[in-house]
């Protein structure tokens, strides 16, 4: 038994003046009058012997007491719980409205409905004296419904939470939770999931992709507690698109090269033949075959042809698949916009070799190059990259990205000094083998000749290593990228003629200016991410499983917020794609066998309201007093 308004007892008090009025009533007269038929007759219950008299005195006091008690326990909210844990003023209601609680049932019930129809059930059973408050939380926290006592209003707000394609972020709900339960005291936290919360706390760590774990733990304040409702299926199928990149192939126009990322959720009962399927302008291109076993992840690369502003689709098909909103990927191939570059050395010190790397590079259309000595720096014309060779300036440039070789000395940020006799290397040691900048360079088959010495401490990395100096290096300086060379192409003897470096020198353009040529391509965002905007109207291109669908939306604000699946493109020109790409969203769990959801699903209450009761027995009271007292009463 708990009173949830304790603070109104003190109207019992007002208990004291009947008993003041039963201690010192005023005791009979006497009186005389002409006849006693009347008041005989009036009044018969004086006939009673007095010992009927005497316990009927004390029945009125008891009923006067109770008459007085029972309003004022309807006032303090009097209820009856179970047990200790379930003593609540207030609950909190934390649903998941993330992607994956679209998966469907047999039936076709999604998660969502299922969590929906549970609490609703389990909603009626709670008493009108405890606050009820709705939160429902993908990649940010929503309160749906603050704390209120009408159950209309709440299932109505229940009933408009939808599914959104957004990975979900459960720590973030749980503080909100935390402060909208703590308002009154104490409290209950009810969680509606198709996993369950665990053990998320606002120190919990990130994984790779951004998403909390959910294995650290978790402290409730003492007058919270926490329920769980898990609503995932006994078993699940999910291969999904986790990641995604695109990027121009170097010295190949309009060739792309395209990785993709594909995982199958670890509960998956079975491995599984997932089919990617790759299409350009519409017209099927390729496919590849992946075998999965549960909780593998696996990436593949592809080449693509095809012309700017192109749509570039990549599908995923599997034989069983509970889950289609992550399957798809669909973006516009870049804008063919070449890179254009200054090549800035000293006249005398041309190399032949690196002229011919160039000019390689500049005939695969992919680039445009100005030559220039020194005298022609600073540029009068924009350019995305500059070459020094042979030549540093004494202002170092910090808005341009910069590719180095053969420094004479040092500048900026660039700590090197040229050797007075050059050191030849049959082989060099790869530091990195997987930068960008040695894509399909053969470092195996390369021989140098150092002729300076630097420092790569800091944001530089070593990628080639020669003995025990780093002779290849790159990294990014006050957020501009620099490509380091300490050697020289024409003393080298297994380097100029070779494909290696005419490779080399177009992955470093490629990776100096790569930040600026992926804004003329089509920006890739994962869903619940904000972007901010221009214009009146967006036109999106949207799909929902396997179904399409076009439609057009004022902007109303300057930010707007991912919360679809598909292509998206402003009145001024602005475009982009949003995708889940989240390995933890498609990592769809199945319901854990300890998973227990008695305490929502069972006919136990959470607590029982007696008002009604008190009421009710109030009435009893009154009928009771006034068949012992007045039945006989004369009107």
């Amino acid at each position: 038994m708990q009173f949830l308004n304790p603070h109104f007892l003190w109207l019992l008090l007002l208990g004291l003046i009947p008993v003041a009025l039963y201690l010192f009533r005023r005791k009979s007269k006497m009186v005389s009058v002409s006849t006693l038929g009347f008041f005989k007759t009036l009044a018969k219950e004086h006939q009673e012997s007095a010992w009927l008299r005497h316990i009927k005195k004390w029945i009125s006091f008891v009923l006067t007491i109770l008459m007085l008690c029972l309003p004022v326990f309807v006032i303090a909210r009097f209820i009856s719980t179970q047990d200790d844990s379930d003593h609540y003023r207030s609950i909190v209601i934390l649903l998941d409205r993330s992607a994956s609680m679209a998966v469907e049932d047999p039936d076709g019930e999604t998660r969502l409905d299922t969590a929906k129809r549970i609490l609703r059930s389990r909603l009626e059973r709670v008493p009108e004296e405890v606050g009820v408050a709705l939160i429902a939380y993908d990649a940010r926290p929503e309160v749906v419904q603050p704390r209120t006592l009408s159950r209309r209003e709440l299932i109505s707000r229940l009933e408009g939470v939808e599914i959104r394609p957004v990975a979900s972020r459960p720590d973030l709900a749980m503080e909100s939770a935390i402060i909208l339960g703590g308002l009154e005291k104490p409290g209950a936290i009810w969680h509606a999931s198709d996993r369950s919360l665990g053990s998320v706390s606002e120190d919990s760590e990130v994984d790779s992709d951004g998403n909390p774990k959910v294995d650290s733990e978790m402290v409730l304040p003492d007058s919270l507690s926490l329920r769980e409702l898990n609503v995932a299926l006994d078993s699940v199928t999910n291969p999904g698109i986790t990641a995604f990149r695109l990027r121009p192939v170097a010295l190949e126009h309009s060739r792309y090269e395209a990785y993709v990322q594909v995982a199958l959720n670890a509960a998956a009962p079975d491995p599984v033949t997932t089919r990617i399927e790759v299409s350009v302008g519409g017209i099927p291109s390729q496919f590849r075959e992946i075998d999965l076993e549960p909780g593998e992840r696996a990436g593949i690369t592809f080449q693509v042809n095809g012309v700017s502003r192109q749509t570039l689709k990549i599908e995923l098909k599997t034989d069983r698949d509970d889950f289609l909103e992550d399957n798809r990927v669909m973006v516009s191939l870049p804008e063919s916009r070449p890179v254009l570059a200054a090549w800035i050395r000293p006249n005398e010190t041309e190399d032949p070799y690196t002229r011919f790397a160039l000019s390689s590079i500049q005939e695969s259309g992919s680039f445009e190059l100005l030559k220039g000595s020194p005298e022609a720096w600073p540029l009068n014309e924009e350019v995305d990259a500059v070459i020094f060779d042979g030549w540093l300036p004494e202002t170092w440039p910090d808005h341009l990205p910069a590719i180095v070789i053969n420094p004479p000395g040092s500048s900026g940020p660039i700590l090197a000094q040229a050797l007075k006799s050059p050191i030849p290397y049959d082989e060099v040691r790869v530091g990195n083998e997987n930068h960008p900048v040695l894509f399909r360079v053969s470092s195996s088959r390369v021989a140098i000749t150092q002729t300076a010495v630097f420092q790569s401490s800091g944001s530089l990395e070593p990628l080639w290593i020669a003995g025990n100096e780093p002779v290849l290096a790159a990294g990014e300086v006050n957020g501009r990228r620099i490509v380091l060379m300490g050697f020289s192409p024409g003393l080298s003897d297994r380097l100029p003629l070779t494909a290696s470096f005419p490779l080399l020198m177009g992955n470093a353009l490629l990776w100096c200016v790569e930040r600026e040529t992926e804004a003329a391509s089509m920006p890739l965002y994962s869903t619940g991410e904000l972007v901010s905007v221009e214009g009146e109207s967006i036109t999106w291109k949207e799909w929902k499983g396997r179904d399409e669908k076009t439609s057009k939306k004022p902007i109303r604000s300057d930010v707007l917020e991912m919360d679809r699946l598909g292509l998206w493109e402003t009145d001024t020109g602005q475009r982009g794609a949003s995708f889940i790409l989240s390995s933890a969203e498609s990592d769809i769990r199945a319901r854990p066998e300890a998973a227990n959801n008695d305490y929502f699903v069972s006919g136990v209450n959470v607590s029982r309201n007696l008002k009604p009761w008190l009421l009710g027995g109030l009435v009893i009271l009154l009928l009771l007093e006034s068949w012992l007292f007045h039945r006989f009463a004369v009107y």
